[in-house]
């Protein structure tokens, strides 16, 4: 079959992965100038103030039940132990842990659950390139991939969601050795998708209805065993006053939506959910995914493929669990924030219905009659989707991640530095006051959100012009100086301390 022998063209696949890599390769580069940000200082220095057993105590109490995110934050911030350059390498790790967990489902879906041939090669591909799209389209790319504690408070519960599911599915249609012992280890991962953050959580409900239904009866004892342990944990979660006490703060009661917010929370929440769809590189981004996986789909059935059949009533479960996994969201931050999800929480958002719309999308083309020999040779041969994706790429994030990495990312790195050099040198000799310049950088967008650079930036990381600011005061807390400013003409003091190109000065 011409079609098949076209897509198997070594030179092809050399091609099409080339350029996948390409497109995930700055994001992973940008890594390796990474810097803290405001709350994996101000963690650092609670911890030091209240103590490691002490400091999970008060944030509970005061601020959160994610007791799993806070774990990590705290005693596994590198930043709480003074290595600041820390961040690297574990926002480097995440990356890659989150490209593995979303292969690691993909495999577990087509080889155990549905017995079709899926290669571990085949699924990292995959995986690759629905990474690649959600890094090209992510609402803010900073507070998902480099932000120490943004990424553990939404990359590890959604790491635990995927992981989970795909050793559920092992358990329920894998056979493995061991069952039980799968189940078990199922139980961590579970935890952390359930109590490492609410948006995971509100997701984690419809999948574990999913399963529930599909289970095949032998399997379903171990579905106790996680709704058992799944849900002790999450009313250890649910029930922390920290958790009231955040929700008050961030939905007032002065808030003149909040006294009816149950009766508009359905059609809020919708409205929300288009005004999300119809940006631009997201619907872009979900219609490569979902075409993408319909391609396939069809090159799965073209080529004798195992098909697979879907009655009419799971079909509708399907569809029902598809739209309660992406509503949740946005129901859950009516309610909360009485507005749309936090920029931060849209990335979450956005990457699980990547994942679930490409492969919805490839279930969808076997229920379908036909063949791809009608098609135009173009998209039967896969040239045709690439060069679509091609065309994605060029218009997201992927070419600002390239330019930032070629022109500013080993300057904000030196800047940082400098900073911190700074800062440290000011707190051994006691001065009262420290003058700062602010980022002087030719661009920056991913790794570095700054205003000047954009406007619709969930976070500017610069410190605050003058003595004010939130930023200042986490550096005056965590470096221990009395009074720190930023102003322009504070350049030459900082690079007495690390040696800042001159172009970076003027």
């Amino acid at each position: 079959m011409p079609d098949s022998a076209t897509l198997k063209q070594p030179r092809l696949k050399l091609l099409l992965r080339l350029g996948l890599l390409l497109a995930l390769a700055p994001f992973l580069l940008l890594t390796a100038f990474n810097q803290p940000f405001f709350d994996d200082f101000r963690d650092a220095y609670w911890t030091r103030q209240h103590g490691f057993l002490g400091v999970q105590s008060w944030l509970y109490l005061t601020w959160t039940g994610r007791y799993t995110s806070t774990v990590f934050m705290t005693w596994l911030n590198p930043v709480t132990y003074g290595w600041l350059g820390g961040v690297k390498p574990v926002t480097a790790a995440l990356f890659v842990a989150q490209w593995m967990s979303i292969a690691h489902l993909i495999r577990a879906l087509f080889h155990s659950a549905l017995r079709v041939a899926c290669s571990w090669a085949a699924a990292f591909w995959a995986a690759g390139l629905l990474l690649a799209l959600f890094c090209n389209a992510a609402p803010a790319p900073f507070s998902f991939l480099y932000w120490f504690c943004g990424a553990v408070a939404y990359q590890v519960p959604l790491i635990g969601l995927l992981n989970f599911t795909a050793l559920a599915l092992r358990v329920g249609w894998g056979q493995p050795a061991r069952p039980w012992r799968t189940a078990a280890c199922a139980c961590g991962p579970l935890v952390l998708a359930l109590v490492g953050n609410e948006l995971t959580l509100a997701q984690a409900l419809p999948v574990l209805a999913v399963l529930g239904y599909f289970l095949p009866a032998a399997a379903r004892p171990k579905g106790w065993l996680w709704l058992a342990v799944g849900g002790a944990a999450t009313v250890v979660a649910v029930v922390a006053p920290g958790n009231w006490a955040r929700v008050i703060a961030m939905a007032p009661p002065s808030d003149p939506l909040h006294a009816y917010r149950w009766l508009v929370l359905g059609p809020r929440a919708a409205y929300s959910l288009v005004l999300f769809l119809v940006k631009p590189q997201i619907l872009l981004s979900l219609l490569a995914a979902a075409g993408t996986g319909w391609w396939l789909g069809c090159w799965h059935r073209q080529a004798g493929g195992r098909l697979i059949s879907v009655g009419r009533r799971q079909w509708w479960g399907l569809l029902a669990a598809f739209g309660a996994l992406h509503f949740a969201g946005f129901l859950l931050f009516r309610y909360i924030v009485v507005g749309p999800p936090l920029m931060r929480a849209q990335n979450e958002i956005l990457l699980v219905m990547l994942i679930s719309a490409a492969l919805l999308a490839w279930l969808a083309a076997q229920q379908v009659s036909g063949t791809m020999t009608g098609w135009p040779r173009w998209l039967r041969t896969g040239l045709g989707p690439a060069l679509l994706l091609t065309g994605v790429f060029l218009a997201g994030h992927v070419t600002e991640a390239w330019r930032e990495l070629l022109s500013s990312a080993a300057s904000f790195d030196a800047q940082m530095q400098a900073r911190f050099a700074t800062l440290r040198a000011a707190h051994r000799s006691g001065q009262p006051t420290v003058t700062l310049p602010p980022l002087r950088l030719p661009y920056g967008r991913v790794l570095i959100p700054l205003r000047q650079f954009s406007n619709d930036i969930e976070f500017d990381i610069d410190l605050t012009p003058g003595c004010e600011g939130n930023i200042n005061g986490v550096m005056e807390r965590y470096f221990e100086v009395p009074d720190v400013c930023c102003e322009p003409s504070a350049a030459s003091a900082t690079s007495q301390h690390f040696d800042v190109p001159d172009a970076i000065q003027q």
